[in-house]
């Protein structure tokens, strides 16, 4: 079993991602009776990039999804990066790690990941003309560099959504539906594709295995594949779309048990999620929505 990254790590990361990922969940439920789009801009992204579906792959394994962000954030060098990294973390006092993370991915990132998105979804065509100019100032090397860091961190925006949906619906990821699924476990493989049906086009053995059936090798599990490709990834209704999202990054992290109630609750207020996503009034109101949340990863929203 691999052991959990730091709490107070895990701490940071869930605020960075838990906004990001809730209003994408929201939206899909409110216009989407819970089929999942991701925006156009990113997709846009991510096929300019030619990433294309290939991000899939990550699902084999947890550690790819993190090491895509990881070389995206330190291109080049990244072993020994990430070891200096390494090493100015375990020098920081344990009470200043927090922000220490904290302000690293800032500076990183240029800003917090979830005001990054944002100007990525009100890019204008202004903005991608000006973009274009800067990038054919540069040499084809540092073009190389630049394409795939934009290619590595979109493979771990949309391998981490997609992980932690699976997580959020099925109780499992798709980290663990996909390794099952190779090993022959025909309903993972269904679960898998009913979250990220781009599984289907970007990884070769569910592509081998759907086109093989549909000569008629296995009409039931065919069938059983059509079933999971019509349902909606988010079936039901989540009365508390973000707090069920901020369980799952913290389920993902292996935290979610361990945490107490009040910091939990402190976390949803400090994201500013505590309004119009769904009012939490205390800490007996968390755990009793860490409970149904349980519940409903046993028998599906």
């Amino acid at each position: 079993m691999q052991p959990r990254i730091e709490k107070s790590i895990a701490i940071t990361l869930a605020s960075e991602l838990v906004p990001i990922c809730a209003e994408l969940l929201m939206d899909y439920m409110a216009k989407r009776n819970g089929w999942i789009e991701i925006p156009k801009e990113f997709e846009q992204i991510r096929k300019k990039s030619n990433l294309g579906d290939s991000y899939v792959l990550a699902y084999e394994e947890e550690n790819r999804i993190l090491s895509c962000l990881m070389k995206s954030l330190f291109p080049g060098d990244a072993s020994n990066q990430l070891k200096q990294f390494d090493n100015e973390f375990l020098a920081v006092k344990e009470q200043e790690k927090l922000s220490f993370v904290d302000s690293y991915l800032s500076e990183k990132l240029g800003g917090d990941l979830f005001h990054l998105f944002e100007k990525l979804s009100n890019v204008t065509d202004e903005d991608r003309e000006n973009a274009r100019k800067e990038l054919d100032t540069l040499s084809e090397d540092e073009k190389g560099s630049i394409l795939l860091s934009t290619q590595l961190f979109f493979a771990y925006i949309y391998a981490y959504f997609y992980n932690h949906i699976a997580l959020m619906v099925h109780g499992q990821k798709l980290t663990v539906l996909v390794p099952l699924a190779l090993q022959g476990d025909k309903k993972a493989f269904c679960k898998a594709i009913q979250i990220d049906r781009n599984i289907l086009t970007g990884h070769p053995y569910f592509c081998d295995t759907y086109a093989r059936l549909q000569t008629g090798e296995n009409s039931n599990f065919l069938m059983d594949i059509t079933s999971y490709i019509n349902r909606p990834p988010i079936q039901g209704r989540i009365e508390y779309p973000a707090l069920y999202m901020l369980f799952a990054v913290l389920d993902g992290f292996k935290w979610l048990d361990d945490i107490k109630a009040r910091e939990i609750l402190d976390l949803y207020n400090g994201m500013g999620l505590n309004d119009s996503h769904g009012y939490i009034e205390d800490e007996n109101s968390v755990i009793k929505k860490r409970i149904e949340y349980r519940k409903k990863q046993k028998i599906g929203f």
